[in-house]
């Protein structure tokens, strides 16, 4: 493997996230951040995700998207935000997508109000001790299945 020197290399990995894990992840952060969202499910199906959350304005608003594809850009993933609704079956207002744009997202996730797309910085998330690219992300039952593409990772800094 050419260019890396690090103490453990791989040319490839599959990986697979659990979608509880990860759904516990995202709602334990939203609460950290003290974000107006709450009752977060993610359902994972082969190709799909459908996401629904409450979010707290006033009163609370249903919103329901579904996500298909999670592109890697680089160190970042774009994922379109696809068949939002509110209320089961009215679409969303722009009213309330400018509201969540005000929200203050976690660091390195930012939302797209014009092309309803959230891009997240890969590099915020990962230990600065691990070098990795990401090949590919499938949404399979149950998670996310991902193929990490050549690395390494040295020992985290004392």
């Amino acid at each position: 493997m050419k260019g890396l020197d690090h103490l453990v290399e791989w040319d490839q990995l599959d990986l697979r996230v659990r979608g509880r894990k990860l759904q516990e992840n995202v709602s334990d952060r939203l609460r950290e951040k003290r974000l107006p969202v709450s009752d977060l499910q993610l359902e994972f199906s082969e190709g799909r995700l459908v996401v629904s959350a409450k979010i707290q304005k006033g009163l609370s608003i249903p919103l329901k998207f579904a996500v298909s594809t999670i592109a890697v850009v680089g160190k970042t993933l774009e994922v379109p935000l696809e068949d939002v609704v509110t209320f089961g079956i009215l679409p969303v207002p722009r009213l309330l997508f400018r509201f969540l744009g005000e929200l203050r997202l976690p660091d390195g996730i930012t939302l797209n109000l014009e092309t309803l797309t959230v891009t997240i910085w890969l590099e915020q998330f990962l230990p600065g001790f691990i070098d990795l690219t990401i090949g590919s992300i499938r949404l399979i039952p149950e998670g996310l299945a991902i193929h990490v593409e050549g690395g390494g990772a040295d020992l985290p800094p004392r």
